[in-house]
């Protein structure tokens, strides 16, 4: 084993190739060749191919939650949700590999992803708690907040703004009005 290869440095070249490259591109041996390191050596810290994406998948999660939390840190109300969803489609900008990881993790998803997903949920549950939308309600509130900032940000990926407009002001505006209906729905 070559010093200094540990399994969050095999993540984080399987991160890269993904963010580069795509997805799909992401193989053992482009890990190994991006590490300086034979193939068979990454089976010191894999299992395999399945095994690299679900830790690279919890891996993009655990980011991704960090960076929603950071983003809500100081606001509240609808902006709070604006900075959350802004520091979502931000995230997607900048890491579309480790995105699509999230997206197309299997089951069972591992235990870190799993936990990265409830402190996610929580985020957004607690955010929702001043808009008054009942408990059993908030999971639906919540789907289609994700659901909207989910496609604005594949949207945009694939090139589907044409207009000129500030594409985080819209963003920023669909949030709000998401936001401001929710709101005016529970009151």
């Amino acid at each position: 084993m070559r010093a200094g290869i540990k399994p969050e440095t095999v993540v984080a070249a399987a991160a890269d190739i993904a963010d580069r490259d795509g997805w799909d591109r992401i193989s053992l041996a482009g890990v190994a060749g991006a590490l300086g390191i034979r193939t068979p050596s990454l089976y010191n810290h894999v299992e395999g191919l399945p095994d690299l994406r679900q830790k690279l998948a919890s891996h993009a999660l655990a980011l991704l939650d960090e960076r929603l939390h950071d983003a809500a840190i100081g606001y509240s109300g609808r902006q709070a949700f604006v900075e959350v969803g802004r520091s979502y489609v931000q995230f997607v900008r900048e890491h579309p590999g480790l995105y699509e990881a999230v997206n197309r993790v299997v089951s069972p998803k591992p235990d870190a992803f799993e936990q990265a997903s409830d402190r996610i949920l929580t985020l957004f549950a607690r955010l929702m708690q001043p808009l008054g939308v009942p408990e059993n309600e908030a999971v639906h509130a919540i789907r289609g907040l994700r659901a909207m900032v989910h496609g604005f940000a594949s949207l945009e990926s694939v090139g589907g703004f044409q207009m000129k407009q500030d594409l985080m002001e819209s963003l920023s505006k669909s949030i709000t009005y998401y936001i401001d209906g929710l709101s005016a729905g529970h009151k």
